[in-house]
């Protein structure tokens, strides 16, 4: 791995490429564990800097993902629609089929914050602790408040093969109206590190949602913590 110090093209924009033609070309495979900046640094005879430019520009195009404490891998190319992520809906077989690990299931009294996002007087909420699962493997922890006064019963539903949407509308005959998403970047505490299988630390992907019924009345507040690594996520928007 050579750069040409004469050629009017950027050091950094050298090495990028090089190092991109190594993924796409999948000399490094998904989930390599590229070398330290400093052994790329000797490797290629640039700075450190040159190579961090460089690396920086791999993770913000999705060809790379870095691990706190672990160090820098090729990224998996699977793309993955955030609508899908935070749906309401079972639409397809494969949907049913993306099971939940349900941690945690109880009535509780709703902190000030819950109340206020669900815009309620009352003082009994559902709180739902969940991991969804692909293959068996966590991809995301769904935390959600649901208000017991809208959908008495809830706790004899099996929530773990169920998604929210089909337990309003088939099981309460609930008709709904919109759902609104807030985007974050969060940083792994200890328990969402052990339950997505990262170090405490990690950056995280946080979406926030809030669903009403055809009211306006809110009628769930759901957050989703997502690890960045697993996919290229995006948004389709029908025109």
């Amino acid at each position: 791995m050579k750069v040409d110090k004469d050629l009017s093209i950027p050091l950094y924009d050298q090495v990028k490429h090089i190092l991109a033609d190594k993924i796409t070309s999948k000399e490094w495979d998904v989930g390599y564990q590229l070398p330290t900046e400093k052994k790329l640094a000797e490797t290629f005879n640039v700075s450190n800097i040159t190579i961090k430019r460089a690396v920086h520009d791999l993770v913000h195009e999705g060809l790379l993902y870095r691990q706190s404490g672990r160090g820098t891998f090729v990224k998996s190319k699977e793309e993955t629609n955030l609508t899908r992520l935070v749906s309401l809906r079972n639409e397809s077989w494969e949907d049913q089929h993306h099971p939940h690990r349900t941690i945690e299931l109880k009535v509780v009294n709703a902190s000030a914050e819950i109340k206020e996002k669900l815009e309620m007087k009352e003082r009994d909420v559902y709180k739902i602790h969940r991991v969804k699962l692909k293959k068996d493997t966590p991809v995301a922890i769904e935390y959600s408040y649901i208000p017991v006064h809208i959908f008495p019963g809830l706790l004899e539903k099996n929530m773990d093969k169920e998604l929210l949407y089909n337990l309003f509308t088939q099981k309460y005959n609930k008709k709904l109206g919109k759902a609104k998403v807030y985007f974050s970047i969060v940083f792994a505490d200890r328990n969402q590190a052990t339950l997505l299988q990262v170090p405490v630390g990690e950056q995280l992907f946080s979406l926030e949602r809030y669903t009403v019924d055809e009211e306006g009345i809110v009628i769930e507040y759901s957050q989703f913590i997502l690890k960045q690594e697993q996919s290229n996520f995006y948004l389709e928007i029908d025109l």
